[in-house]
C-alpha cells in the first residue's frame, strides 16, 4: 500500500510524522507533501517528501492573522508556491491508494488535487469548541472528503449531523509526544516551569518577553528551575541574542535567571508544573497532559495574536490562563505554583478537552479499511460511509 499524507503547518506536520510512524508499522509505504515549511518533522523520520517546499514569512499565518501579514507572504511569492504545490499534486494521481489531509479546508482542497475521488481528512485546526466550522467549509467537507476524523466527539457529531461521515478516534495531536526519559538534571518534585515561545519566526522576541516573566516568578521563589522548548525552526543563539543572554552550552543565562534550553519537548513537558508561552499546539499538547498553561499575546505578532489566544481559551477553557501582558503573566505563574489544587484542576480540564493519545494506530487501521486491506491489531469497528 501506498499513502501519501498532506500537511499545513508545523504542528499537522508532526501529526502526520505521528500517522506515519503508525502506517509504516502496518506495513504501509508513506510519503508526504508539508505545504508549509520545510517539514522537519517528516525529515526526521526519513519520510520521502514532495516539493517544492518554502518557509514564507508568515509560516502559513499571513491569512489568518491580517491584511498586512498576508501582503507579505503574497510578496514572498505565495501565489506562485501554492500553484507550483498543486501541480506537483496533480502530478500524484492514481500513484496512491489514498491521500490524507491533516489541517484545515485548505489543506483538504489542495490534496484534492492528488484524489479527486475523496480524501481521508484530519481536521486538526478547527474545533466546534472554539471555531465552527462553517456552512461553506462544510459544504467543501461533504464534496473533496470520503470520511474525516476530527480532533474531538464534539466536532464529529457536528460533521455526522450535517450529513458528513465522521468518527472521533482519538485526538492525533497527543500521539506526537515522544518521551526519552530526560531528567534535565532537576531533582525529582522540584517545581519547574516550562517556556514556550513558539516555532515560528518571533520566536526570539516571545523568549525576550517571557524571560521578563521568569525573572519576576524567579524574584519571588528562587527554587523554581526553569526550561525553554526549542523547535527544530528556531535557533537558541537566536533566542539569546534576543534578550541579551549569554549562550552557556545548554543554558541560557540572563543575569541571576538561568534557563535550560532543549529540544527533547515531551520531556519538558512532564517535568513542567507550568507552561508559560506563545505557541500553538504546544499549548494544547500541554493541557492534554494536565499542564496548566498561561499565555499572553506576542509581541511579534506573527501567529499568538490577541484573536488566536482568545481561540484557544475558548478551545481550552480553564486549562488555559489568558492573560494581557508580561505582569499580570508573572501573578498568574507564581499562583499556581504555589496553589496545587488550582493546577491539578486546571490540569483535569485539560486532559478533558484533548483526550487521550492512541489516534495514529486507531486512524491507521481505519485507512487499512478503506483501501481494503485488514487492519492490524485490535481497533474500533470501522467507519460506516
Amino acid at each position: 500500500m501506498r499513502v501519501l499524507l498532506v500537511s499545513n503547518g508545523y504542528g499537522e506536520d508532526l501529526m502526520g510524522a505521528a500517522l506515519a510512524r503508525a502506517l509504516r508499522e502496518r506495513g504501509v509505504h508513506v510519503a508526504a507533501y508539508p505545504l508549509v515549511g520545510i517539514g522537519h518533522p517528516y525529515e526526521a523520520e526519513g519520510i520521502e517528501t514532495l516539493d517544492p517546499r518554502r518557509t514564507l514569512p508568515t509560516a502559513g499565518f499571513g491569512f489568518r492573522t491580517g491584511l498586512r501579514a498576508a501582503w507579505k507572504d503574497l510578496r514572498a511569492g505565495w501565489l506562485s508556491l501554492t500553484w507550483a504545490q498543486r501541480a506537483t499534486l496533480r502530478s500524484q494521481r492514481g500513484r496512491y491508494d489514498a491521500v490524507v489531509a491533516v489541517g484545515d479546508v485548505f489543506c483538504l482542497w489542495m490534496a484534492a488535487a492528488a484524489d479527486p475521488c475523496g480524501i481521508v481528512y484530519v481536521p486538526t485546526a478547527k474545533s466546534e469548541y472554539n471555531d465552527p466550522h462553517r456552512p461553506f467549509e462544510l459544504a467543501l467537507v461533504r464534496r473533496l472528503a470520503r470520511v474525516s476524523f476530527p480532533r474531538d466527539e464534539v466536532t464529529a457529531h457536528r460533521f455526522r449531523s450535517a450529513g458528513l461521515p465522521a468518527e472521533y478516534v482519538g485526538n492525533l495531536m497527543m500521539d506526537c509526544l515522544q518521551f526519552r526519559g530526560e531528567s534535565f538534571g532537576i531533582p525529582e518534585g522540584a517545581p519547574v516551569v516550562l517556556l514556550l515561545p513558539g516555532s515560528r519566526a518571533d520566536a526570539a522576541a516571545n523568549f525576550a518577553s517571557l524571560c521578563r516573566v521568569a525573572q519576576t516568578v524567579a524574584s519571588r521563589h528562587p527554587e523554581v528551575h526553569f526550561l525553554v522548548a526549542v523547535s527544530p525552526t528556531a535557533d537558541p543563539a537566536g533566542l539569546a541574542g534576543a534578550c541579551g543572554a549569554d549562550l552557556d552550552e545548554e543554558w541560557l543565562v540572563l543575569g541571576e535567571l538561568r534557563v535550560r534550553w532543549t529540544r527533547a519537548f515531551a520531556d519538558a513537558l512532564a517535568r513542567a508544573w507550568v507552561v508559560l508561552g506563545m505557541a500553538g499546539t504546544a499549548h494544547e499538547q500541554a493541557a492534554g497532559l494536565g499542564k496548566p498553561v498561561v499565555a499572553y499575546p506576542s509581541p511579534g505578532g506573527v501567529q499568538f495574536t490577541p484573536k488566536f489566544l482568545r481561540m484557544q481559551a475558548r478551545l481550552l477553557a480553564d486549562a488555559l490562563v489568558a492573560v494581557s501582558g508580561p505582569a499580570e503573566a508573572a501573578g498568574w505563574v507564581v499562583r499556581l505554583l504555589e496553589d496545587p489544587e488550582e493546577r491539578h484542576r486546571r490540569g483535569r480540564t485539560g486532559r478533558e478537552r484533548m483526550g487521550p493519545p492512541g489516534a495514529a494506530p486507531a486512524m491507521a487501521d481505519r485507512i487499512l479499511t478503506l483501501c481494503g486491506a485488514p487492519p492490524v491489531g485490535v481497533s474500533r469497528p470501522t467507519v460506516q460511509l
